[in-house]
């Protein structure tokens, strides 16, 4: 494998740079003159399913993308030795990160609308006490 398939480690998948890393992996297909169509395909696209080389180069490719795309995810952000993936091809490599980022994506959503839960709380418990507080003085002067 050529040097050229890593990215740099700041453009390696990891918990924050999924748009980062999206437009590396895009760069580097257009580059390579790989057609992004293997991000969706899981098998040869119908128009290319009748000639048997167009076949044979879609499967060359797709091992490649597939490379690219697990060869520059950082293993302490998804360890794909611990997943079952020498079948999958490059979309199903793909789908998955997908999924990985939606799933972080709503995590973060779910903390920020937990604390925004909390600051709502205590914002209303702080004007209960300084009404209170209000109100005793008023009564006391």
């Amino acid at each position: 494998l050529g040097s050229e398939l890593f990215f740099p480690d700041h453009l390696r998948l990891g918990p924050s740079n999924w748009l980062e890393f999206k437009l590396a992996v895009e760069t580097l297909f257009r580059v390579k003159n790989l057609p992004l169509a293997h991000l969706k395909h899981v098998e040869c696209p119908r128009s290319l399913s009748a000639d048997k080389d167009a076949r044979e180069r879609w499967a060359v490719e797709d091992q490649l993308c597939r490379a690219i795309l697990l060869l520059n995810v950082r293993s302490s952000f998804l360890p794909f030795a611990e997943l079952e993936h020498e079948q999958w091809g490059a979309a199903e490599v793909w789908d998955m990160l997908v999924r990985r980022d939606l799933q972080l994506r709503n995590d973060a959503l779910d903390k920020w609308r937990w604390l925004m839960g909390m600051y709502v709380r205590l914002l209303g418990a702080a004007c209960v006490v300084l009404v209170a507080l209000v109100v005793h003085l008023w009564v006391m002067y």
